[in-house]
């Protein structure tokens, strides 16, 4: 009986190691996730076991499996360094919490999450270093529609707005004459950079038009838009959620990140019928369009800059691109959060790489290409690369008068 017994527990302390030793190894990779309008060019877990390859966990070597979570859920993850917040199918992706090293978001980091930051005593600033917001890539937001027979959808930004927020919008035949269907609007559930991307533009056009069909802007629909009408408005979670819904709902209209829809096709996706400098055109979310939009949008000339003047569209760009004066017009960029410091010299080198890879070298422009997304301009990587690669730099990740005995994780005795 004591033979059994003892072998019995020498499993059982066999089974622990081996538990500690995956949790080891998990946290021993940089861990993130959140945002899922870019989750396929990041790389993306697909299941506890398995996940796609992108940029992040394939050409950056010691990145876990990206998990798109949704902005929201993923500057939260980060700013509580509480991977449970990483989710795939309901259930923490990491079965041991382990230390989250960045977020992933397309919502901008706000002057409140700036300055919780800043004030945290544990999880912020002291400990961790400076807050850092990095664009990665240009992106629109594209509005797909499901009308059967349409070879093509042109709409201005005020019928945008009609549609997605007027409550007195509900059938087509108010916008398209001789369609008489109801309108379906599907909208994103969660907390989405997606979601204030489209709100920036709609809250403007709303400004301009002295209406009050979107107060604000917020990353989540239903806090500024009113959707108690639920023949009208139908809620999805994430960017898959929303594509499927509109594909099982005739008649519907949606927004969504350009790598799930065939972006440059006018039969599956709105053009935006705009009039600059005289000349009227109905623009499909292309690359030239996109690019156009940026158009005297620049990058903080102080590396010292706060995060928040890191975002584009933040700050004084935001004005500019809400309703960009050239190109399409529903454009911003999606960020990766990192903190300045690292507890690991490893990790935070495999951070250094990744900006480097990204910023300095054409390294991942074929990924960023295939993925429908667009490349920063130059102007903008030259800046992020200088402010926080640059080893001279004292804003850069790991620089070491600042950085010395801190950085994430806390680090205890």
């Amino acid at each position: 009986m004591k033979s059994v017994n003892f072998k019995r527990k020498a499993l059982s302390a066999l089974v622990a190691v081996g538990v500690m030793t995956l949790a080891a190894a998990a946290s021993a990779q940089v861990v993130g996730g959140g945002a899922t309008l870019p989750e396929d060019l990041y790389g993306k877990a697909l299941s506890s076991t398995t996940s796609s390859t992108g940029i992040l966990n394939k050409t950056s070597p010691g990145f876990n499996a990206y998990v798109g979570v949704g902005s929201g859920a993923g500057k939260n993850s980060f700013f509580q360094n509480n991977s449970n917040l990483l989710t795939v199918g309901g259930a923490p992706y990491y079965s041991t919490p382990v230390t989250v090293d960045y977020a992933g978001s397309d919502s901008l980091v706000t002057a409140a999450e700036q300055t919780a930051y800043d004030n945290h005593t544990t999880l912020g600033k002291t400990n961790f270093g400076r807050l850092i917001q990095v664009p990665v890539v240009l992106t629109s937001v594209t509005v797909p529609y499901n009308i059967t027979g349409n070879t093509s959808l042109n709409l201005t930004s005020v019928q945008l707005l009609d549609i997605f927020a007027n409550p007195n919008i509900t059938n087509w035949n108010q916008v398209i004459p001789g369609l008489n269907q109801p309108i379906k609007v599907i909208y994103r559930s969660e907390g989405s950079g997606t979601t204030e991307i489209f709100l920036r533009h709609l809250n403007k056009v709303d400004i301009d038009n002295a209406t009050t069909f979107v107060p604000s802007v917020s990353n989540t629909f239903s806090s500024v838009v009113n959707v108690s009408n639920t023949s009208k408005y139908i809620a999805a979670t994430g960017s898959d959620g929303v594509v499927a819904a509109l594909a099982a709902n005739p008649y519907s209209i949606t927004y969504v990140s350009p790598d799930k829809v065939a972006f440059a096709d006018a039969t599956k996706v709105v053009a935006i019928t705009r009039t600059i400098n005289g000349v009227t055109s109905n623009l499909l979310p292309t690359k030239v369009n996109v690019t156009a939009a940026m158009t005297g949008i620049n990058p903080p000339t102080n590396p010292a800059a706060l995060a928040v003047d890191w975002g584009i569209g933040a700050g004084a760009t935001a004005a500019a691109l809400a309703n960009p004066t050239a190109g399409y017009p529903i454009v911003g960029a999606t960020n990766l959060i990192f903190s300045q410091c690292y507890a690991s010299t490893t990790d935070k080198n495999r951070i250094r790489n990744f900006l480097n890879q990204h910023y300095n070298t054409t390294g991942n422009d074929a990924a960023i290409t295939a993925h429908s997304f667009i490349k920063l301009p130059d102007t903008w990587r030259t800046a992020i690369y200088n402010a926080f690669y640059t080893a001279t730099s004292p804003e850069s990740i790991g620089y070491t008068s600042v950085c010395n005995g801190k950085g994430r994780p806390i680090l205890t005795p």
